[in-house]
């Protein structure tokens, strides 16, 4: 089996090797997976992010959110050594600067930042996942730090969701798992809502309940 460094140099390598017009027409089919998606319709506050080395671009869904009335926020680095993430509330044509990894992320006006429990929708980056929901990130770990309160939420309902987003060429077989990794809900490509089994099994029809 690979080990985790061998898996994101070859998917990385993978991701940038897509040419413009590929990504492009992956981006669209992704914007109109994620609208007819239960996980949208009943989605008011939505976290993104803003693509970086090759990722699956947003920035048509958040145009196309915008202007279905939903509340996007954007994740903002906090100060070192707290590896966790602040979501701003983020309206396109806004100025945006560039943190210490070069990502663009809002200006960290106090009074446009959500507190995570109150999102409805998390759409997570990746470079690998399975179909246990299990996610390979870039290693860091701000997402896994950022919701590890929900493995601690009781009951069947937990919010928020957390939805990844991927090219489907990023799925294999199966991820190593750690403790501290959080599960994702379902992951959405290109080609559809790749459904995730652990999740699949405590779940109703019903994603709005928390």
């Amino acid at each position: 089996m690979e080990s985790k460094a061998e898996l994101r140099h070859r998917i990385r390598w993978q991701r940038r090797q897509l040419g413009l017009g590929e990504r492009t027409r992956a981006a669209r089919r992704l914007t109109a997976v994620l609208r007819r998606s239960r996980w949208y319709r009943y989605s008011r506050r939505i976290a993104c992010y803003w693509a970086t080395d090759g990722e699956m671009d947003l920035s048509g869904f958040l145009q196309r959110a915008h202007q279905d009335g939903r509340a996007i926020y954007l994740p903002v680095l906090n100060q070192r050594p707290v590896k966790k993430l602040r979501f701003h509330r983020y309206r396109p044509g806004e100025r945006l600067r560039a943190n210490r990894f070069g990502i663009p992320e809002p200006l960290p006006q106090q009074a446009n930042r959500i507190a995570c429990r109150d999102l409805d929708l998390v759409l997570v980056p990746l470079v690998a996942f399975d179909g246990q929901g299990h996610r390979l990130g870039m290693g860091a770990g701000f997402y896994d730090h950022t919701f590890a309160f929900i493995r601690h939420q009781q009951g069947r309902w937990r919010r928020p969701r957390l939805l990844g987003i991927a090219f489907s060429f990023q799925r294999i077989a199966a991820l190593p798992v750690e403790p501290w990794d959080i599960p994702l809900a379902d992951v959405a490509t290109e080609r559809g809502l790749a459904r995730c089994q652990i999740e699949h099994r405590s779940r109703s029809s019903n994603p709005n309940r928390s």
